[in-house]
């Protein structure tokens, strides 16, 4: 009988904050490969500091952060970076006045030329939209062509696990479909993918697994399928018809 694969992350009574109270506390949290899992709760639940404590940004308090069976609990977020983890944080963070080409040529700043050239292939080759738009400066890109140059140039360093926060936060209908349907492929590519995301019926539906937080702490955990049917869950943090989720991954 053949072993289970051991989760690419775990969280293990991880506390964090920005000075000197944590904001998450006590998070247990087990994150399989090859999945996605989304983090929902209402403003202020900690989800969007869980992501940063995760890359190394902001203060560990207690607790630890095991990535792919190794702690890095005290590892630097290039560190973390190099070692396999990836981050877009929310808000536009690409160049608007270079473009597309460049700002995947800033993507690599972590690669020697010969990588980078080959990574920036790679990422065309996952995005096509982009290599249609290769020439075009990135300020002039749609908001969901601009949400996944930013993604494409974290996906330069190959990562294995890849946060986001707020991947569709301000797009329209459209744009946001794009980027959720972005965010699937990276999956089915082999990346495991932790979002936190405004939009969570959106989110959900392409999920495998979803953790609300609440008030800095860990509420509920499960497939992603029975959060967003859940009527408590739904009552208290999505509100309006489920109608619309799909089964994760379809």
């Amino acid at each position: 009988m053949a072993m289970a694969e051991p989760p690419i992350l775990e969280l293990k009574r991880l506390s964090a904050g920005y000075l000197d109270e944590p904001i998450v506390r006590a998070i247990d949290l087990t994150v399989p490969r090859r999945t996605i899992t989304t983090l929902i709760g209402p403003n202020g639940a900690g989800k969007s500091t869980l992501m940063r404590a995760i890359y190394g940004l902001i203060r560990r308090f207690d607790g630890a952060i095991v990535f792919d069976g190794e702690d890095i609990s005290d590892a630097k977020p290039i560190e973390r970076l190099r070692r396999g983890i990836g981050f877009v944080p929310q808000g536009r963070c690409n160049f608007p006045g270079m473009s597309v080409r460049e700002n995947l040529e800033l993507g690599g700043y972590t690669l020697s030329r010969g990588e980078a050239r080959a990574a920036i292939e790679r990422v065309l080759a996952l995005f096509p939209v982009l290599r249609q738009r290769f020439d075009v400066l990135a300020g002039n890109l749609s908001g969901g062509e601009q949400q996944i140059l930013e993604m494409a140039m974290v996906m330069e360093a190959a990562p294995k696990l890849l946060l986001l926060d707020e991947p569709s936060l301000g797009l329209s209908p459209i744009n946001q479909e794009q980027v959720f349907e972005t965010i699937r492929t990276i999956r089915d590519g082999g990346v495991t993918v932790m979002v936190v995301e405004q939009n969570a019926y959106g989110a959900l539906a392409i999920s495998d697994t979803a953790v609300v937080l609440e008030l800095g702490a860990k509420r509920l955990e499960g497939p992603a399928r029975s959060i967003a049917t859940d009527p408590r869950v739904r009552a208290t943090y999505l509100g309006g018809s489920t109608e619309d989720v799909a089964e994760p991954g379809a």
